[in-house]
């Protein structure tokens, strides 16, 4: 079997079967991505190394690593070479387990036919905030992102607000993350989660009252970061949360592949990403020993404003917002209608950072609404993928990939040009 790749392997692409290779966040492939100057050539140079370690691949993988780790002011020691090694070992055995070597169908699987979309730091669905993560040797930002839902979602707001806490939560907590989230998306903002029970989920309603209230155009979105693939997504107590979040223009978000189980490390990994992503963290309940800390912990490590909502203090639900609070880990949230006070100025939601002009993007409404129209003639329904594919299929000029439609639909769904729902997408007209 040959290990070079066939077809056109876009940097997007690479970074995703860079990801592959990994069981977790790893600097190691950071600073040798960071010395390579492009992923296409890490991954390369990975392949061809499959033949051995003693060849030509190896010695330039060492090299880019070197250079890699030297942008961040370290000096390779032989210990950190070896680490390196028994690295690129493991990394090599994922990469030999591919399906495939045709970038064509690595993409469609790694996709899931459409299902998913993949971003970068290259692409209008990155979040830009996650690229902080690179700022020291020893982080590691995601590589690229997996999502679901509108694209457009996770850069609708340049500082969303995050809002976490305990699984466990009394209706006290309840009725506060829900009313944060709720006042944080109604000034335009975008709330950040976990997907999770308890807090996280009362964070995604509270921003879908405020949708359902105020309307796309005026309030935020709402995304969650799971912790495994998003063919994984849980628990499934939640389903008709994530449903609707979905239906909502959210978007749900993954640094691993698809069919990464979401073991118990992972979620210490996945509260990185959720306060990268944002620029204000609130714990609105937690106990001391709730993963809501960690990722307090990070939001102080990034330099984000940390808020924590104090409580009964003979209780333990409340225990860990009132320590982060006594050593000064976290501010005091007194009010959560003072939405002004712990996050920034109210806007409407944004668009994709590369939104094209308004007459480009009605020239592309006309090319939804001919798609759909050519569905509703043969009988299939209007589903986003298939809105996708066939929008793929006649303007491929446009597109190079499915993608790329997806962050159009998302941004033709916030413009209100279309809507989705339960059946699928459909002119705004229409209703």
């Amino acid at each position: 079997m040959t290990h070079a790749l066939q077809g056109s392997c876009s940097p997007t692409l690479a970074r995703a079967l860079l990801a592959c290779a990994l069981d977790g966040a790893d600097a190691l492939m950071m600073a040798l991505v960071q010395g390579s100057g492009t992923p296409l050539t890490a991954l390369t140079l990975l392949l061809e190394a499959l033949d051995g370690p003693a060849g030509h691949a190896q010695t330039e993988l060492d090299r880019l690593f070197t250079a890699g780790a030297t942008h961040w002011g370290r000096r390779i020691q032989p210990q950190g070479m070896q680490s390196f090694h028994r690295a690129c070992s493991r990394w090599k055995e994922r990469l030999e387990a591919l399906p495939s070597r045709d970038c064509d169908a690595l993409r469609a699987w790694l996709s899931d036919d459409g299902r998913f979309w993949l971003a970068g730091p290259d692409d209008a669905a990155w979040p830009a905030q996650l690229d902080d993560l690179s700022t020291r040797g020893d982080w590691a930002p995601p590589l690229c992102l997996w999502g679901m839902g509108s694209p457009v979602a996770p850069v609708a707001c340049e500082a969303p607000v995050a809002v976490v806490g305990s699984r466990g939560v009394n209706g006290y907590g309840r009725q506060v993350a829900t009313a944060i989230s709720e006042n944080a998306a109604s000034h335009g903002h975008v709330v950040v989660s976990g997907g999770a029970m308890g807090t996280d989920a009362c964070a995604h309603w509270g921003a879908l009252h405020a949708r359902d209230r105020l309307g796309t155009s005026r309030a935020g979105p709402t995304v969650a970061f799971f912790a495994g693939g998003l063919n994984h997504v849980g628990p499934a107590s939640n389903a008709r949360l994530f449903d609707a979040m979905l239906a909502a223009g959210g978007a749900l978000l993954s640094e691993c592949p698809p069919d990464t189980v979401p073991q118990p490390h992972r979620f210490l990994l996945r509260n990185r990403l959720i306060a990268a992503m944002a620029s204000t963290v609130v714990v609105a309940q937690a106990r001391r020993r709730s993963g809501a800390l960690n990722t307090a912990h990070w939001g102080n490590e990034l330099n984000r404003t940390v808020y924590a909502v104090p409580g009964c203090i003979t209780t333990p639900e409340h225990a860990g917002c009132h320590e982060l609070i006594r050593n000064q880990e976290a501010l005091l949230l007194a009010d959560p209608a003072a939405c002004d006070e712990w996050t920034h100025a109210a806007h409407p939601p944004g668009t994709a950072p590369d939104a094209e002009s308004p007459a480009e993007g009605n020239e592309e409404g006309d090319w939804v609404a001919e798609a759909l129209s050519s569905l509703c003639s043969q009988g299939r329904p209007p589903t986003p993928n298939a809105v996708a594919r066939l929008l793929l299929e006649r303007h491929p000029e446009r597109f190079p990939d499915l993608a790329g439609v997806h962050v159009l639909l998302g941004r033709l769904e916030l413009e209100g040009t279309i809507r989705t729902g339960g059946t699928g997408i459909a002119m705004a007209a229409s209703t």
